[in-house]
């Protein structure tokens, strides 16, 4: 619900914020068309080590296709028709308000560049624990954990689906 309020020039809706999916790898290109139309824009961004280019830092979105945008509900039909947003997210017919606690969290967590440092999981394994894969490929499945690799962000573990079979992957990949 937009809280209306009235000014010298008529009627005047209070901004919200919303949540703004765009099409495939437009993140960039839509901040700078909302921004560059004076909307207010949050576009939080990790930065990581290439897993593609050792030594490299790849800095990448955080939430992948989406933004936060500022705007009146009466504004719907232009963000909805910028170039390279799919759609506004919404629940029914209406834009789906984002909380201005949300706002604040994400960004108190973003410096200067919009970087937000992320907490690398503290995962500590003993061998025969079960766990499962939470991304990539082995996605959702369960696993018992080995052992650990010496660089310390790998682990072998053994599928429950095939017993036998031995698998090392990406210690952030794990959940619990």
């Amino acid at each position: 619900m937009s809280h209306v309020a009235m000014s010298a020039g008529g009627l005047c809706l209070d901004p919200k914020w919303f949540l703004v999916k765009t099409k495939a790898l437009n993140e960039t290109r839509v901040h700078k068309r909302l921004t560059g139309a004076g909307y207010e824009v949050l576009f939080p961004k990790i930065s990581r080590k290439s897993k593609r280019h050792r030594g490299l830092i790849e800095v990448r979105p955080l939430f992948p296709t989406y933004l936060f945008v500022r705007f009146d509900g009466d504004e719907l039909k232009t963000i909805k028709y910028t170039h390279g947003v799919a759609r506004v997210i919404c629940f029914g017919l209406e834009p789906h308000e984002v909380g201005e606690e949300i706002i604040a969290a994400v960004r108190a967590r973003m410096n200067g560049e919009g970087i937000v440092k992320l907490e690398p999981k503290r995962v500590t394994l003993s061998p025969g624990q079960r766990v499962k894969i939470g991304e990539g490929p082995f996605a959702g499945l369960d696993a018992i954990f080995v052992e650990e690799m010496p660089d310390r962000e790998r682990v072998v573990l053994l599928l429950d689906a095939v017993s036998s079979y031995r698998l090392t992957i990406e210690k952030d990949s794990l959940e619990r």
